[in-house]
């Protein structure tokens, strides 16, 4: 396995060069497996929704598969299984991690929407990490996928458990410059355009976006998070915005979906966001990915 910085170094000449990196399940898994750790399928008894699935209830199908290290039930990516109508996961990004987390087996016309989002991380330290993952778990499904499955009684500890796994591992005590929330704003106010906040790629795009050292490749003044302002190399994905619709957005292709921190330079950045996130099945035919 490569350090951190051995593997960053090797994708950052097309990080430069495009601000993107080509990205499917394959490419996914491999850089990951490069970075930090092996692949591994959580087992069915540790998967959060499958753990806390009632005596007569339908378990369901999806599974988490971790690449390197994640707290129990957790993992790098969800593989959504057709039978199940919908999924409520949590994700808990680290500002550090390049590759980002992932949902695959998204179908043409499924919906995303991010119910809740919070959390700072930073984006210039001295200090240089030592490149941890994000983590994603599967919180519920099928009809119980709703806001109201992160507040359950029996899912709130996991939640915490989770949350305390990231407080330590991505480092919340070093938060302290460019301090950005998920939608790229400061304790100040101000939008930040080359760095901080998420963003979320869609199927159709194939494609994991980032920022770079071109104004060219930042969000446009005045730093505004939707599609009129985004960078001219970003498509098929959005940024999260503060308020409600702005945060649903339905699948243009079957694929999967990948949500990284918006950056170009991710070995001085710390801290985390938690992002809580529903998916549902949409009725449309499969439609191929924009070129």
């Amino acid at each position: 396995m490569a350090s951190f910085v051995e593997a960053l170094r090797k994708h950052q000449t097309a990080l430069n060069r495009s601000g993107t990196l080509s990205t499917t399940l394959e490419t996914f898994e491999q850089r990951n497996i490069e970075v930090f750790g092996a692949k591994r399928v959580v087992p069915d008894e540790h998967i959060i929704a499958k753990r806390l699935t009632k005596p007569g209830e339908v378990k369901p199908k999806s599974k988490v598969v971790q690449l390197g290290e994640a707290p129990q039930g957790f993992g790098k990516y969800v593989l959504w299984d057709a039978d199940d109508s919908a999924l409520a996961i949590v994700v808990f990004l680290s500002a550090a991690d390049f590759l980002g987390v992932m949902i695959s087996g998204v179908k043409h016309t499924d919906s995303i929407e991010f119910v809740n989002m919070h959390g700072l991380a930073s984006f210039a330290e001295e200090t240089k990490n030592e490149g941890a993952a994000g983590v994603i778990g599967l919180i519920a499904a099928g009809a119980k996928a709703t806001a109201a499955a992160f507040g359950a009684p029996e899912a709130i500890p996991v939640i915490e458990a989770g949350a305390e796994f990231a407080k330590t591992q991505f480092k919340e005590e070093k938060v302290k410059t460019k301090r950005r929330d998920p939608f790229g704003v400061d304790l100040e106010g101000h939008k930040a355009r080359q760095e901080g906040g998420v963003i979320v790629s869609l199927p159709e795009a194939r494609t994991t976006f980032y920022s770079g050292t071109s104004e060219g490749r930042w969000i446009k003044q005045p730093g505004t998070r939707d599609k009129a302002h985004h960078p001219d190399h970003v498509h098929g994905a959005f940024f999260l915005q503060p308020g409600g619709s702005t945060n649903r957005h339905e699948a243009g292709a079957d694929g999967d979906i990948i949500i990284n921190p918006w950056d170009h330079i991710f070995d001085d950045n710390f801290g985390f966001y938690e992002l809580h996130v529903l998916l549902k099945r949409g009725k449309g035919a499969t439609r191929q990915p924009v070129p």
